[in-house]
């Protein structure tokens, strides 16, 4: 995953902006669905 240094709060219905640069490279569209994961990433040393 490539690092945006973009940061989107949550707003206080839960919501939360995906910036319209990074929906037009991904070519998410209104209306389109969005499946959201959650992965625990666990550092070893």
């Amino acid at each position: 995953m490539k690092a945006t240094g973009i940061v989107r709060r949550i707003d206080d219905l839960g919501r939360v902006v995906i910036p319209k640069e990074i929906r037009r490279t991904l070519r998410i569209r209104e209306g389109d669905p969005l499946e959201i994961l959650w992965i625990m990433m666990v550092k070893l040393f």
